[in-house]
């Protein structure tokens, strides 16, 4: 019996003996043969840029997009799915390693080091900022120190600083989620990430009786954290005549990936049990789904600037579902004359040259020799997808995924938005196409969801199942393989209609590290 037949038959074992499980032995199977060699690599035929795959909005077209955005919203047709159950831990790793490295350290000594450490310089410029920070007066209360009794601990003691930064005898930073991080001072007040998510989408999400719906993705044991973080931005908005219906959910457990042995042995922990990580933000996929959306805006937490410099993010994110309102109308309208031919006439002309046009669809060789109803069954499948409008920054040196046009193992090409870590970065063509890639995802999608009548899609039904990413890493000093499940905007989005468009880069402000906070996005 081979190792794979075996790994399986201990599987069964454990699934049949186990309670409360939430994992079948198809799903093991499945997963094993991935972490085994299956994953399905891209082939990528060539990056998308301007008008080959890049949409290039014309100025002219503004007018035309804004108000199909303001019927779409007046109407209520936007929902707003905030991805927030990330940690900050990230954030402030340089921090945590600083302190960890030294010892009673002094702000003389990390200015020393800084000149050949990057860390040090780090932690250097985060002190030497510490005022700019929105976070700095909870700092002092915290501390119950005034400011020249933090000018003097930061110059004496910086190591006390940190500390109180990052753990539960201070801000406990280290172990909050990002959401819940304050990014922004204003004159009256400062504003988490989870908090300027939703006074931004005040600016383009609302209906016409001035409700927002927003959805945030979190971890369960934080939900008292956000709980609380809803109930300050009701209080600020108290006044106003804004409605907020805020909603969270979080990762469903059954998406919990297998991990297993360099030698693809399946890992049980002490107690027997079948060890699961989070399958990544894929896992998502399902909470988008629940919500039952009509026009749902994707957007990463950390993506917000300061109110007074988010002019471009307003314009574009109306400009985006407009486009997507746009090409809905048209898709509707050719979905409804080919489910009733009887009662249309049926351009295929029109049809074919829109779609390339716009969803990037090519018509098949054999197209205008086919009966009628052949051509319509193709169209009406092509065509009756979830639609994604997805914004492309130019490329300046950012990480992250790209658009390229993606062959599949029939030939067809579609648009696709893929990882680094999804290449074949050995086989030098796969490798020279990546880093030709003119431009990066920064995660800001506009996804219309409802079919031509009106109806939910099942969003499962167009996730390529055989893609994903696998992952190394390290338990209890073991090298063990993991599993992420397809990307929400990668795999789990693969058999959708996609659309590329170009968006300028001040739509782009992620908070990666603290440090970013003080660029000028962040700053009022």
């Amino acid at each position: 019996m081979d190792n794979f037949k075996k790994e399986i038959e201990k599987a069964e074992n454990y699934v049949s003996s186990a309670e409360n499980i939430n994992i079948t032995i198809d799903e093991i199977t499945h997963q094993l043969k991935l972490l085994s060699g299956g994953i399905e690599i891209p082939k990528l035929v060539r990056p998308c840029t301007i008008d080959d795959g890049v949409l290039k909005l014309d100025n002219s077209d503004n007018d035309e997009l804004l108000k199909a955005f303001t019927s779409a919203s007046l109407e209520g047709r936007i929902t707003k799915f905030v991805p927030a159950s990330g940690a900050a831990s990230r954030m402030f790793h340089k921090l945590h390693s600083v302190l960890l490295r030294f010892k009673d350290l002094t702000f003389n000594d990390l200015e020393k080091y800084s000149e050949t450490d990057a860390e040090c310089k780090r932690v250097f410029e985060f002190l030497s900022n510490l005022e700019k920070f929105a976070f700095y007066q909870d700092l002092k209360r915290i501390l119950n120190n005034n400011d020249d009794e933090i000018r003097d601990m930061v110059s004496k003691f910086p190591s006390k600083l940190l500390d109180a930064v990052l753990y539960e005898n201070g801000l406990n930073y280290s172990a909050r989620p990002k959401a819940a991080i304050k990014f922004h001072l204003y004159i009256e007040e400062s504003r988490t990430a989870f908090e300027e998510q939703i006074f931004e989408s005040l600016q383009y999400a609302i209906d016409k009786s001035n409700r927002l719906r927003i959805h945030f993705t979190i971890s369960q044991e934080h939900t008292e954290l956000f709980d609380n973080l809803i109930k300050e931005v009701k209080q600020k908005l108290a006044d106003t005549d804004f409605k907020i219906d805020v909603s969270y959910s979080y990762q469903k457990k059954h998406t919990d990936a297998i991990a297993v042995k360099l030698n693809n042995e399946i890992i049980y922990d002490s107690k027997g049990n079948l060890l699961r990580r989070p399958g990544g933000h894929g896992a998502l996929l399902e909470n988008l789904d629940e919500l039952n959306g009509d026009i749902i805006i994707i957007k990463n937490i950390d993506n917000v600037c300061v109110e007074k410099l988010n002019s471009d993010s307003i314009l574009y994110k109306k400009l985006l579902v407009g486009l997507l309102v746009k090409i809905q109308k048209k898709v509707f309208g050719f979905l409804e004359s080919l489910n009733n031919p009887e009662l249309y006439d049926v351009d295929y002309n029109e049809i074919m040259t829109f779609s390339k046009k716009y969803l990037s669809l090519e018509k098949p060789e054999k197209f205008d020799s086919w009966e009628i109803i052949e051509k319509n069954k193709f169209l009406f499948e092509v065509l009756n997808r979830p639609i994604r409008v997805c914004g492309m920054v130019k490329n300046e040196g950012e990480p992250g995924g790209g658009p390229f046009w993606v062959e599949d193992a029939d030939g067809k090409l579609s648009l696709q938005i893929i990882e680094q870590a999804q290449v074949n970065m050995q086989d030098e063509n796969q490798k020279s196409i990546f880093k030709q890639s003119t431009h990066f995802n920064p995660v800001d999608l506009v996804c219309g969801v409802r079919d031509y009548k009106g109806n939910s899609f099942n969003l499962m039904k167009f996730v390529d199942e055989e893609s994903g990413i696998v992952v190394n890493k390290s338990k209890h000093g073991v090298e063990i393989k993991a599993l992420e499940l397809p990307g929400l905007w990668n795999g789990s989005m693969a058999y959708w209609n996609t659309i590329f468009v170009e968006v300028p880069i001040s739509t782009f402000n992620p908070v990666k590290e603290v440090n970013d906070l003080l660029k000028p996005m962040h700053q009022n």
